[in-house]
Formats: C-alpha cells, structure tokens, sequence
C-alpha cells in the first residue's frame, strides 16, 4: 500500500463508517415499522421519509459546499476565510430550517398528493411528518457542522455526530415504537419522535467538537461577515449544487410517484429497495467526502498532479467497494430483503431486480465518487449541467417508455433509475478525462 493509499483511508475509513451509519435512520425505521401488522405503515413512513430526504438532500449544499471552500481555504492556509464560510453557512443553515418548520404543514400536503397512496399511507404519513418536521434546523445545522469537520480533514468529529445520532435513534424507535421501558406505545409517530432525539444528540456532540478543539477557527472571526464577494461564492456555489440535486430528488419522486399508484406491495418493495440501494451509495461516500477533502486542499495549494493521482486512487477505491456490494446484492437481495419485513410478496418483489440491482452498483459507485471529486474542485457549473441532462434527457424518457409503454411495473421503474445512473456517468468520464475541473478551485 503507497502513501497516497494510506492518506486516502485514513480520511476514507472513519468517513465509510459515518456514511453507512446515516442510512440506519431510515433503515431502523422500515424494519420496526415493517414488523407492525399493518403494510400501510411501512408506506406510510417510507414516503414520509422520501419526503424528507428530497429537502435534506437538496439542501445538502450546506454539508458539500463547505467542505469543498473550507478544504480549499485550509489547503491554502487561510484560516480566517475557513472560519468566515463556517459562519455564513451556519446562518444559511439555521434559517432554511425554521423556514422549513414554518411551512411544514404546506410541504407535507403537496409531498402526499404528489407521492399518491391509499388513504391510511397518506394518512400516518402525514402524522409522522408533522412531528419529525421539528428536526430540520438540527439536521441542517449538523450538515454545516460535518461539512466544517471535514473540510479541515477532521473525519472523527462526523463519525462521533453520525454513530450518536444512530445509537439514539435506534433506541429511541425500539421504545416508542413499541412502547418499551414504561414509554407509550407510539407506533408510526414514535418513529418520528426518535428521529427528532436522534439529531437532538448528534447536533450536542457536533457543538462540543467545535468548542474543545476548533477555538482558534472561533476567534477567527472575518472582517466582514456579510462580505457581498464571499457571501457571493457561497450562493453560487450553493445554488449549482441545490439545481444539481433538485435533478436528483426529482428521480427519485417521479419513480415514488409512479410505484405509489402500483399498490401498497410494491410501494413497500421499493421502500426496501432504497434501503440497499442507498446503503451502497452510503459506503462509497465515504471514499467520496474523502475525494472532496483531499482533492479540495490539493487544488487550494495548486497540487494539481497530486490532486489527478488522489482522484485515480479513489475512483479505484470506489469501484471495488461498489463490486463487492453488487456481488452480495447478487447472492443474496432476497434473503437481505426478508430482514426488512416478513411479508413475503413484499421480499419476492424485491428478489426478482436481484440481476438489475446487483449490475448496477459498481458503476453507481464510480459516479458517486467523481461526485466526490468534482465537489471537491468546485466544478459545481458541470455536476449541474450533468445531472439535468441525465434527468430529464435519459431517466424520464426511459421511464415514460419503460412504465407507461410498455407497463414493465417496478421493474420499469428501477430500469428507468438505472438509466439515470449510466447517463450520469457518460456525462461525467469525459469531464474527469479532461483538465477544466483542476482550474475550477477558489483562487
């Protein structure tokens, strides 16, 4: 193993930990919800859950575009401008969260409609979203944090917020859902409630990190907080990748949309699927964060060879990674599937994509990585432009074709999700293969 090895899993290794620990959320909530006697309930927070994925995911910018300016800041030494975008993307963060809470109510009646679903999915849904809404200004908040960490290729910090975090809420699930310890028995919204205390303790954990070992960043205070230059890197930076994931929620609730109306079976199949689909993109994130805290820093010292040789490295990290999951996902997606549920047409659903789901890890993984790598250079322009020719030029076409024309089900709707995936990656190589994105860095 080469030094360049060795610093990529020094910063991978904690980060794939961290990464595969934030799916347990959604993971311990399918699987103690899915052991209720009634199918609805899994719907029902699965939905909720994609619901707030779909605004967490499109807002987290917070978390990449300050690793990438903070990465590029410290890779450059500039203590003080590191400090100035951790302060202007805390206040961004506390903001949008109340913004959120406040239209919380508006958000979770349009989500429903949308999504579809019989009435007793959209009814417990709601019910569920309207107490976990409350967590909003705590995860955003937790982003920013973890985004700061990371930039200055602190991977511990993340790894403490994330495992408190799961530890809390898997406990906290397995006593309110089912009304353990002398607690009610709260079934769907106890799920919610842990989720709330989840990243009630993970945010404590994230602030004691900041005030024991960042105090020299603290007093960094910049000379003009609301600097309209800085402010306006951040915006922009933010917005390209706010566009670029809003291509990506949009995939992701189109392919709800259309599985919701099939049936409460394959809406909970496609609940399990997210799981061990996402649990895959979690794992490779890890080299992912990795790619942007080391490719950032490399570009902010102008290390540019070092930062090409850093992204190689990683992209083949990624791709074995991704590999072994397809291997398993080919061996065995039935058998994981049953662990989320015992209703077995829900587990035959999921067990026949085994072939389709397993293909398509090791190139999902290559993707995610060169998400990584492109963060990390602040080439946020081209991710955007990527993402929406994929979406709308390669997912929706297939899925009008493979769902609507020919009636393929879910089966059709996850080809179509494949198809995002291959167009992501014809768009990305050649990007990668060129030299604009190592010119892309914060000067």
């Amino acid at each position: 193993m080469n030094s360049l090895d060795r610093r990529i899993l020094s910063l991978a290794v904690p980060n794939i930990l961290a990464a595969l620990s934030a799916p347990l959320i959604g993971i311990a909530d399918t699987a103690m919800i899915g052991h209720l006697p009634e199918v609805a309930f899994m719907g029902a927070v699965s939905t909720a859950s994609l619901i707030f994925n779909g605004i967490f995911w499109c807002l987290a910018f917070l978390r990449m575009g300050t690793t990438a300016l903070v990465a590029q800041y410290s890779g450059a030494g500039d203590r003080r401008q590191s400090a100035g975008v951790f302060y202007r993307s805390l206040i961004v963060a506390v903001c949008l969260g109340m913004g959120i809470v406040a239209a919380g109510g508006w958000i979770s009646r349009i989500g429903f409609e949308l999504a579809g679903g019989s009435p007793q999915v959209q009814y417990w849904g709601i019910r569920y979203f309207a107490i976990r809404v409350w967590e909003a200004p705590l995860a955003l908040s937790i982003m920013t944090l973890n985004g700061f960490f990371l930039g200055t290729a602190n991977v511990i910090a993340p790894l403490w917020v994330m495992t408190v975090a799961n530890l809390v809420n898997i406990g906290a699930d397995y006593v309110l859902i089912y009304g353990k310890l002398g607690a009610p028995k709260l079934g769907v919204e106890g799920a919610a409630w842990a989720s709330v205390l989840g990243n009630m303790a993970a945010l404590a954990v994230g602030v004691f990190w900041l005030l024991s070992r960042y105090r020299s960043y603290l007093r960094e205070w910049p000379t003009r907080l609301w600097d309209l230059r800085a402010m306006k890197r951040l915006m922009q930076t933010n917005a390209f990748l706010f566009g670029r994931t809003l291509c990506l929620q949009f995939a992701g609730f189109f392919t709800l949309g259309m599985v919701s109306r099939m049936g409460e079976a394959p809406l909970a199949a496609n609940a399990v699927i997210l799981q061990v689909w996402g649990l895959t993109s979690f794992a490779v994130d890890g080299f992912a964060h990795a790619a942007e805290t080391l490719v950032g820093r490399c570009l902010g010292a102008h290390l540019f060879a070092e930062a090409r040789q850093f992204a190689w490295r990683i992209i083949c990290w990624g791709l074995g990674l991704g590999a072994g999951f397809g291997l398993a996902y080919f061996a065995a997606l039935e058998p994981i599937a049953a662990l989320f549920t015992p209703h077995r047409e829900v587990v035959q659903q999921v067990g026949a994509l085994y072939v389709l789901i397993a293909l398509l890890q090791p190139l999902n993984a290559v993707v995610f990585v060169f998400d990584g790598i492109f963060i990390g250079a602040s080439d946020m322009g081209y991710l955007f432009k990527a993402m929406a020719l994929a979406t709308f030029g390669v997912f929706l076409p297939s899925a009008l074709v493979f769902i609507y024309w020919l009636d393929w089900e879910l089966a059709g709707a996850w080809m179509a999700y494949s198809g995002l995936m291959v167009g992501r990656f014809v768009t990305l190589w050649p990007r990668y293969r060129g030299d604009a994105w190592l010119r892309s860095f914060v000067e």
